[in-house]
């Protein structure tokens, strides 16, 4: 016998990874990739970011250059392993303007 879930193709979405873990721009807007405009996405295994629809993978300098950030410090770049800019919210190491789009 075949379960609800199954017959329907329906699947439990974690709203909390999907808020986490989705790729953004400094503007707080959801990034889409610049091949096929499918949704970007923080992979942390892979500590890079990665379209949903075609594969197209990221890493974090080419991440900075595809949505065109200011991070504060190189060391954003180079020893940060979160999903910027959404790791502004939670960021030990610098104090981010609370107006920055990312923030609200």
């Amino acid at each position: 016998m075949v379960g609800d879930d199954e017959y329907f193709g329906l699947y439990e979405l974690d709203s909390l990874d999907e808020w986490i873990n989705t790729g953004y721009d400094e503007e707080g807007n959801t990034a889409v990739c610049d091949i096929c405009s499918g949704e970007m996405r923080w992979s942390r295994n892979n500590n890079s970011w990665i379209c949903r629809d075609c594969g197209r993978e990221l890493s974090r300098s080419e991440w900075f250059n595809h949505i065109g950030a200011n991070p504060p410090s190189s060391v954003c770049i180079t020893n940060c392993l979160e999903n910027y800019p959404f790791c502004k919210k939670i960021c030990d190491r610098f104090l981010f303007d609370p107006d920055d789009p990312i923030m609200t």
